[in-house]
C-alpha cells in the first residue's frame, strides 16, 4: 500500500467511529487493568483463505508457538475446506470476511459486494456459531458506497499497517530476512496470506526471533474490546464530573 493510499486511509479512518474502521491496533489494558500496555503487541492476519495444505501447517505452527491469529477467509474457499474453519475457530482463533470470491474491486458492483459479504458471514455462521463482524475488503479497497453498505450490515474494516508481501516471496530465506528485519511496534496489524507457504515459516520463527521476543500477539478483536471499555469508562467519567458539577 503506497504513501498516498496510506494518507486517504488515515484520513477516512480518523473520519470514521472507532468502531467502523482500524489499520493499527490502539491500546490494550494490562492485566492489572492499568492505563498503559503492559508489553508491546501485535496482531497477526492471514488473507485469503482457508488453503488445503498451508493452512493446517500454518495451525500447527501458530499452535506451538501459542499465537492467536486472525483470519480472512473467502467465502468460496470456506465451502470446499469448511472443516479447516472449524480448526481455525477450535483452536481459538478469530475469524474475518474476505467476501465470497475475492473478485477484484474496481470490476465489482457495491451491490454484488454487500451480497458477497451476506452470504460468506451467513456461511461463517452456520460452521461456527459465530456471528463475523469483521471484514477486510480484497486489495484493501473500498469505494464510498462499499462503506457505507459495511456501516449498514455493522462490520469493522480492518485493513493493516504492516505488510509482509509474502506474495512476493520466492524462497524461505525471502520471508526468514523479513521476519529477522521486522521491528515489531506496538498495535502493528501485520497482512499475510495464508495460500501462501511463506506465512507457514513465519508462524514457526515467531516464537524464537529476537526481535518478538517478549511480544504478545492478539487478535483484531482485543484492540476492539479494549476501545469499547475505554469508551465506557469515558462515558462514566463525564457522568461523574456533570454530576459533581
Amino acid at each position: 500500500m503506497g504513501q498516498f493510499r496510506q494518507l486517504v486511509k488515515r484520513s477516512i479512518e480518523t473520519a470514521l467511529p472507532e468502531q467502523a474502521m482500524l489499520s493499527r491496533g490502539r491500546r490494550l489494558r494490562s492485566n492489572a487493568g492499568a492505563d498503559r500496555p503492559s508489553r508491546c503487541a501485535i496482531s497477526l492476519t492471514f488473507d485469503d483463505g482457508p488453503h488445503p495444505e498451508f493452512t493446517p501447517q500454518l495451525l500447527d505452527n501458530l499452535a506451538t508457538a501459542d499465537i492467536k491469529g486472525t483470519f480472512f477467509i473467502v467465502g468460496e474457499k470456506v465451502e470446499q475446506h469448511p472443516d479447516i474453519v472449524k480448526r481455525i475457530a477450535d483452536e481459538g482463533h478469530e475469524i474475518g470476511n474476505h467476501t465470497w470470491t475475492h473478485s477484484e474491486p474496481r470490476q465489482t458492483s457495491t451491490r454484488k459486494f454487500r451480497d458477497e459479504v451476506a452470504r460468506t458471514n451467513e456461511l461463517i455462521f452456520e460452521l461456527t456459531g459465530q456471528d463475523c463482524r469483521l471484514m477486510r475488503p480484497p486489495k484493501g479497497e473500498l469505494s464510498p458506497g462499499k462503506i457505507l453498505t459495511l456501516l449498514k450490515l455493522r462490520q469493522t474494516i480492518v485493513l493493516w499497517n504492516q505488510d509482509s508481501r509474502d506474495y512476493r516471496m520466492e524462497s524461505w530465506s525471502d520471508m526468514e530476512t523479513w521476519c529477522q528485519h521486522f521491528i515489531p511496534e506496538h498495535g502493528d496489524i501485520v497482512l499475510m496470506h495464508d495460500n501462501h507457504r511463506f506465512a507457514v515459516t513465519a508462524a514457526a520463527l515467531a516464537g524464537s526471533l529476537p526481535n518478538l521476543s517478549g511480544v504478545k500477539f492478539c487478535r483484531i478483536s482485543d484492540w476492539l474490546r479494549d476501545a469499547r471499555r475505554n469508551n465506557s469508562k469515558n462515558l462514566t467519567s463525564g457522568r461523574q464530573s456533570s454530576c459533581s458539577g
